[in-house]
């Protein structure tokens, strides 16, 4: 099982790690064996979900920071990760400035919106240690699109007066981030709801090439380019190889989508 450790300062240290807190799980020693063997705690029930979130102390917030970082360190989530304590963590003495070291132990297999549990252990600078449960919930937060006003489908999300918003990504697992990248290369594939999160669902990759139309194909190879005029058999997204037609030959041919209304293709 691979560890993830985190050394982290405060104010003023404390004479060793079992003056600052108190183990959970007893001795770590025979506790180790056991969480070796063990396979990741699993995720709590429905019912679990809805027990109240646990106040923290103002003694704890750094400790609770800790912990996001290590966790957020492991999974790398795509916005702010914040954790929300169901369980209380350990409990730090007056006039303690130093954390001991943390090493993550057992973490659940993937963040999700229901509750969920970590093992970790504390460690002092001669080695005493102790291990700790940790029951919490999670929220990933990051700025997401939403659409003020219903949209109907085929519109290029640039031409969109599209706002943001801050949304929980493990909640809303399918909301489209606020990348301005996005915005000139999709479209949307069906009507937006007013004030709703646009998801993964509700776009699709912008057509360069709309089927009908005439594009420029250009050929080249070292030195040499040629170019000509041709009609597309279908659309096609930035990327997309299709079919287009010689309007003088009437010969169709293969070509890749480089830019709006404008295919490549290769000697």
């Amino acid at each position: 099982m691979v560890i993830w450790s985190y050394l982290l300062v405060g104010a003023s240290a404390p004479a060793s790690v079992e003056s600052v807190l108190a183990p959970v799980d007893g001795p770590c020693a025979p506790a180790t064996a056991a969480l070796a063997a063990s396979a990741p705690a699993p995720a709590a029930s429905s019912s679990s979900a809805s027990r109240p979130m646990v106040r923290v102390a103002a003694d704890e917030i750094d400790l609770l920071a800790a912990l996001e970082q290590a966790l957020n360190d492991h999974f790398e989530p795509a916005g702010r990760l914040r954790l929300m304590p169901v369980s209380a963590l350990p409990r730090l003495v007056d006039g303690a400035s130093e954390l001991p070291e943390i090493e993550l132990v057992d973490t659940p297999s993937r963040l999700h919106a229901g509750t969920m549990l970590m093992r970790f252990r504390l460690r002092s600078a001669d080695g005493s240690s102790s291990l700790h449960v940790f029951s919490f919930r999670a929220e990933v937060l990051a700025e997401v699109w939403y659409s003020p006003r219903r949209v109907s489908a085929g519109q290029v999300l640039a031409d969109l007066e599209l706002a943001t918003r801050e949304a929980d990504l493990l909640r809303e697992p399918k909301a489209v981030p606020a990348d301005p990248a996005v915005l000139t290369r999709y479209e949307t594939a069906r009507t937006l709801s007013e004030m709703r999160s646009l998801t993964w669902n509700d776009i699709t990759p912008r057509a360069l090439v709309r089927k009908g139309g005439m594009v420029e194909v250009v050929a080249e190879q070292g030195s040499l380019r040629i170019s000509m005029k041709a009609q597309a058999a279908r659309n096609g997204s930035l990327g997309d190889t299709i079919t287009v037609r010689n309007l003088e030959s009437k010969r169709d041919f293969t070509a890749e989508v480089i830019d709006e209304n404008k295919v490549r293709v290769r000697f």
